[in-house]
């Protein structure tokens, strides 16, 4: 059981290791992009309130501004449904851009199951241990 729950261990810090670097490059990338892009259209009062205005314009939460501006271009039925309400407007995108935020999602939810797999198999090695 040990060696099982060791070789899983392993496999997923072998499959994070190409894709968080990548996931890094393009997330502050699409984040430079997409903010010079798209904040001029939408970051103002109607999408945002006006003490998030402030918030979000400083770096750590800008960082959650571009990924609502990402799930705005791959997913804006929950962008429009959530945040973006009334948005009709085409967003000044090209093909480069959109493709690009769809890796940086799928990217994502890689580094997300396989954090959640790192856990797991932490706590059950841990267990196991004991």
């Amino acid at each position: 059981m040990a060696e099982l729950i060791g070789n899983v261990f392993v496999y997923c810090i072998w499959v994070m290791i190409p894709i968080l670097p990548l996931f890094v490059v393009l997330g502050f990338s699409l984040h430079y992009i997409l903010l010079v892009r798209l904040d001029p259209i939408l970051f103002k009062e109607p999408y945002f309130h006006k003490k998030e205005l402030p918030v979000f314009s400083v770096w750590p939460f800008s960082m959650i501004k571009a990924l609502m501006y990402i799930l705005l271009i791959t997913w804006p039925r929950l962008a429009k449904h959530k945040r973006f309400k009334g948005v009709d407007t085409p967003l000044p995108v090209g093909k480069g851009i959109f493709i690009s935020c769809y890796i940086e999602l799928i990217l994502l939810g890689v580094i997300c199951v396989a954090s959640v797999i790192l856990v797991t198999a932490g706590l059950l090695a841990t267990f196991a241990a004991l």
